[in-house]
């Protein structure tokens, strides 16, 4: 399973009474950037919390059958959440930089989840999650501002690089390019390209457009279930499921 970010098994998952996901088996590999899609409320965000378990905050929930990220077991009793949080981060379709200033919210991770972290460290892990990022050359000098006074992009970008230090092996983007123009589009979508060199990468997206454009892989999800997954060029071009094909047509959704 080493070639796989994630492989599931009869996969379901309940909010209370209501089911959000049904049985899914698929298998997503590793180094590359997959893309899900599917009309609103078929369980992709859903599916997207799941592999870093933060939905589980949303109170009362349950699941039946296995979830792997890399090999791991991540709903094994002895899995620590925080460890999980950090080898699987998550950006939001919203930008969400904390209130405080760029620097710190880059560290921001790092100072949680580590203790001893010289100055000397926490300068060298800036300086490398803002070039990843294509921010540094425009805001190293400007390190104490308040992140919240970035535009959008830049905010996205930065909720990005405010991962990396913690190292993780995948990246769930859900949905983030919906709150920008379409040049925020297409730096973004440039940026999430760069990054599939180091990452993998689950994207949850409703632009047909941008999941042709960015991933190699597709996963259409209908009402909870896995309809069908493919090579992008193939759930596109020559679907196997008549679902697929009426919802990347525009027949519904």
């Amino acid at each position: 399973m080493r070639d796989y970010a994630v492989n599931t098994n009869d996969f379901s998952f309940w909010y209370g009474s209501f089911q959000a996901l049904n049985g899914l088996t698929l298998n997503i590999p590793a180094g590359k950037i997959t893309a899900l899609i599917g009309p609103s409320g078929c369980g992709k965000s859903t599916f997207l919390k799941c592999l870093n378990r933060i939905n589980e905050r949303a109170g009362q929930v349950s699941h039946n059958g296995s979830m792997q990220v890399f090999g791991h077991d991540i709903y094994h009793p002895s899995v620590a959440l925080p460890e999980l949080r950090k080898q699987v981060g998550m950006v939001f379709q919203k930008p969400n930089p904390l209130p405080l200033s760029i620097f710190e919210n880059v560290v921001f991770g790092v100072k949680t989840h580590m203790k001893k972290v010289t100055t000397a460290e926490l300068n060298a892990m800036v300086e490398s999650a803002l070039t990843r990022v294509g921010l540094w050359e425009d805001l190293k000098d400007r390190l104490s501002k308040s992140a919240l006074t970035l535009s959008l992009e830049k905010q996205q970008r930065l909720c990005i690089a405010r991962l990396l230090p913690l190292k993780p092996k995948l990246l769930l983007l859900d949905e983030p390019c919906s709150a920008l123009d379409p040049a925020g589009i297409e730096a973004i979508e440039g940026l999430i390209r760069d990054l599939k060199k180091d990452y993998s990468i689950i994207i949850v997206t409703h632009s047909m457009a941008q999941a042709k454009r960015v991933s190699d892989d597709t996963i259409f999800m209908y009402m909870g279930e896995l309809v069908e997954v493919g090579t992008t060029k193939q759930v596109f071009e020559s679907p196997k499921e008549p679902r697929t094909a009426a919802y990347i047509e525009g027949r519904f959704g």
